[in-house]
């Protein structure tokens, strides 16, 4: 009996309690209205092969790059489960691509959610430094439901010309992670459109982890992020999408999936996954 006792005491013991984790992922779906019909990259094409990939997955949290605000409707009507909250980056309303956020509804509360522009003007619709587009981050708040535990989620992308804005959004990112409450957790997914060498990079570095190297399980190593819907099978894939997180975090596993459909791109970018414990 007493041997019993302490088996059932040893169960209860908090530091035995299994981590709660997070199933993220980030995403560039190629904007919907970049492929000309009757191409296998036409959004109303692909899109079934994308919705398939995110359904098997089953992510808690996504963020989502270059979703013009139909695409996230086509993805939530064929993937009920998740909620979404975006901004076009160039109203922020409705016009233009998005940093879009879905999030599985039986999971995570939204706490808060903003758009910012990468600019000297975040809180406006604008253009940054030498940017060639306008180019957002979204930042959000969140609680997980069964533990009650929250963090901020920011999902961005870069511009893919002006290196003084790369460079810019990355410390503007940056001092964004600093001014949060201490000991924050926080996740932070997108296309950077730099590589792993590059100063906007390492300054995010300063002060996040990339997931890709600091995960227990790398199921994915020295793979590439862009593919360019293999347009162009000689060239290298780069690697310029990243999952970081705040160093107060332990990431499971890290993957990158690069799965094809009878030859057919979902993306021009494949989707990163990364299981971060919260606890």
């Amino acid at each position: 009996m007493k041997f019993l006792l302490l088996m059932l005491s040893l169960l209860v013991l908090p530091g035995l309690a299994q981590a709660e984790q997070l199933k993220l992922m980030s995403y560039n779906i190629r904007c919907g209205l970049c492929e000309a019909q009757g191409t296998p990259q036409y959004w109303p094409e692909r899109k079934f092969l994308l919705a398939h990939l995110i359904q098997t997955q089953q992510p808690d949290l996504i963020g989502l790059q270059e979703a013009e605000l139909f695409q996230v409707h086509d993805l939530v009507a064929m993937l009920p489960q998740y909620q979404w909250y975006a901004k076009g980056r160039d109203d922020g309303k409705t016009k233009g691509e998005s940093t879009a956020v879905l999030y599985r509804k039986d999971k995570l509360q939204l706490l808060s959610a903003k758009t910012l522009w990468l600019s000297e003007t975040p809180e406006q619709v604008s253009k940054g430094w030498d940017a060639n587009l306008n180019r957002t981050f979204t930042k959000t708040q969140f609680k997980e439901l069964k533990s009650g535990q929250s963090f901020y989620f920011l999902n961005t992308h870069f511009d893919h010309m002006g290196k003084q804005a790369q460079l810019q959004s990355a410390l503007l990112l940056k001092a964004e992670v600093d001014k949060l409450p201490k000991q924050s957790k926080v996740l932070l997914t997108g296309d950077f459109n730099v590589e792993p060498d590059s100063a906007p990079y390492l300054a995010l570095s300063k002060v996040l982890h990339d997931s890709a190297l600091v995960a227990k399980d790398k199921l994915s190593k020295n793979v590439g992020t862009f593919n360019g819907f293999g347009r162009e099978p000689d060239s290298p894939s780069q690697t310029i999408d990243f999952i970081f997180v705040s160093k107060n975090l332990q990431v499971q596993s890290y993957q990158v999936d690069n799965r094809r459909y009878n030859g057919l791109y979902p993306s021009d970018h494949e989707a990163l996954v990364a299981v971060v414990e919260l606890d």
